[in-house]
């Protein structure tokens, strides 16, 4: 994924994320789906062609649930990927 601000770390520009995204779904009793979520985004930048990483300055969004998020690009990117995997899945018959 690609900074839309490049980050600076010892004089050197991470302009790009390596990407760690863990959901674990459920549904409620009363029907309605519900997850957690964890999103890591470690800077990243290439050199030479080698990739080198700053896991120290690691970013990490959880979210112990759907209810809990109440940023709206974050709402927007959480119905994107629920549409992405429910695309996949009928895609795949299942």
């Amino acid at each position: 994924m690609n900074a839309t601000n490049p980050i600076e770390i010892n004089g050197k520009s991470y302009d790009k994320f390596s990407l760690n995204l863990a959901i674990s779904g459920r549904y409620e009793s009363d029907g309605s789906q519900n997850a957690c979520i964890n999103l890591l985004l470690t800077p990243t930048r290439i050199e030479a062609g080698e990739v080198v990483t700053a896991p120290e300055f690691a970013i990490s969004i959880l979210r112990g649930s759907f209810s809990e998020i109440a940023d709206p690009a974050e709402q927007t990117a959480v119905a994107a990927i629920q549409t992405a995997l429910q695309t996949l899945i009928s895609t795949k018959g299942l």
